[in-house]
């Protein structure tokens, strides 16, 4: 649903939208009885026409409604307007630290990002005394404005928030409910999680926000022989302690880390202040042993020199970005890679409708522009239609909530794989014809106004 300036919607006046995603869009708007200004986050309506979902949403706004703190971006209502459910938020001026990595490629200052991360924290602590867990604490849930005393952020979009008690029994969507790449290995395997899941998000968080790049963490969820994903990239200006605050944080044993958010905002402080003879010192007494950041450098220039061979070793003939297929892509010997390379399929250079019956349709990627044909793959770096019908399918059926982009990046790439790992697929987070049939299901739309209807279904 597009909304226009000067549109009434829920009594809400619009003002100009403010962003969009994959689930829906965000405006700001007039309140219809207070003199204040609010953020109005209105889903997709596909979703609201998803009966399952508007329960999980009447809940989970139920528990969000609670929260009242300095560094927590405040939820004043919510709401359904025909098949659109929205929620009205504190309109905060100011920008989310996704786009301060933007501006500043190399990494933040370490003490601003800490300055940051500290305030989301904070906001954690007290979500987490209400009972709640965030999930997806990711830089662009993260608001930074500017205030009397200097920047203040707030953590923002408990969409996904689960009372600990739902969350220690798994929640419905299990682990597909979050972003990969800030995601703790026991969500991203489906099992029960606590707070220290939003302290390893913490952690990723703030080595994204140091180095200007997100996580390599741990594909699967499997531990590493760092043991931690540990992905701070040395730079002079980091401390080393800060370095061994990540590690910490993002330990693969939830035992391992940070047990509170009282206790991370205090390392973090610690780490970035203490100095002791103009040398800085680790003032964080810890049992388990935690990677030197030299291995960790290593192992995160391993991850890069892996990603760099699997580009190399995957032939460009038929990018869903580029020129017209051609010829299909050679097989490959030896050395086993993707499995897309080994069995010379063509891209998914198209996106086709697959006729369900007289009035339904699935939306499916082909490697042909005139009929269904699931003999093509898509992998990292691939772009177009074909594309988009992937993340809409992740999103609305799988839960995964995907940027409004057409480019199969990182998190897709993640997220394919663990639903490969889900549903006993080749776990290589390419999509081809094994994980079209094994692994995702796609949302079902009536003709031919293209509406959701409500349901997933497996390709045919």
């Amino acid at each position: 649903m597009l909304l226009r300036p000067g549109q009434i919607f829920a009594g809400y006046s619009i003002v100009r939208p403010l962003g969009s995603g994959g689930m829906g869009a965000v405006y700001l708007a007039e309140d219809p009885v207070l003199p204040r200004r609010v953020a109005l986050k209105v889903l997709d309506d596909r979703l609201g026409a998803n009966h399952r979902y508007r329960s999980i949403f009447r809940r989970e706004a139920e528990l969000v409604c609670r929260l009242n703190h300095p560094n927590v971006v405040s939820v004043y209502n919510r709401g359904e307007d025909g098949d659109a459910l929205w929620m009205a938020m504190q309109y905060v001026d100011g920008t989310d630290a996704s786009e301060l990595m933007r501006g500043e490629p190399g990494g933040l200052a370490p003490d601003r990002a800490a300055r940051i991360i500290c305030d989301a924290a904070k906001g954690l602590r007290h979500a987490h005394a209400q009972n709640l867990l965030h999930r997806d604490v990711k830089p662009s849930n993260i608001l930074v404005t500017e205030g009397d005393d200097g920047e203040r952020a707030l953590i923002a979009d408990f969409g996904l928030a689960r009372s600990v008690e739902e969350a220690e029994t798994v929640t419905e969507t299990g682990w597909r409910a979050c972003t990969p790449a800030f995601a703790a290995p026991e969500v991203l395997r489906g099992l029960a999680v606590d707070r220290r899941a939003d302290i390893y998000s913490l952690g990723a968080t703030l080595s994204a926000l140091i180095t200007g790049t997100n996580p390599t963490g741990s594909p699967g969820g499997a531990p590493t022989v760092l043991d931690s994903p540990a992905p701070v990239r040395v730079r002079p200006d980091v401390p080393p302690e800060l370095e061994e605050v990540i590690a910490r944080s993002m330990a693969h044993e939830p035992e391992r880390r940070y047990q509170t958010c009282a206790e991370f905002v205090r390392a973090v402080e610690l780490a970035v202040t203490d100095s002791v003879g103009g040398q800085r010192r680790s003032r964080f007494p810890d049992p388990a042993p935690v990677p030197h950041r030299r291995i960790a450098a290593i192992g995160a220039i391993l991850v890069a020199v892996a990603a760099a061979m699997t580009i190399a070793l995957w032939p460009t003939a038929h990018r869903s970005d580029g020129a017209a297929p051609t010829t299909p892509l050679p097989t490959t010997t030896g050395q086993a890679v993707a499995s897309g390379v080994r069995t010379g399929l063509l891209r998914c250079y198209w996106r086709t409708k697959v006729p369900i019956d007289t009035e339904f349709f699935l939306e499916l990627p082909s490697g042909a522009p005139d009929r269904d044909d699931p003999s093509c793959a898509l992998n990292e770096g691939d772009r177009g239609n074909s594309v988009m019908a992937l993340r809409r399918a992740l999103t609305m059926c799988h839960g995964i909530e995907m940027d409004a982009t057409t480019v199969y990046d990182t998190p897709v790439k993640r997220a394919v794989r663990h639903l490969q790992v889900d549903h006993g697929a080749t776990a290589d987070g390419i999509y081809g014809p094994q994980t079209r049939a094994l692994a995702i299901r796609w949302p079902v739309f009536r003709g031919p106004d293209g509406t959701f209807d409500g349901r997933c279904l497996p390709a045919p």
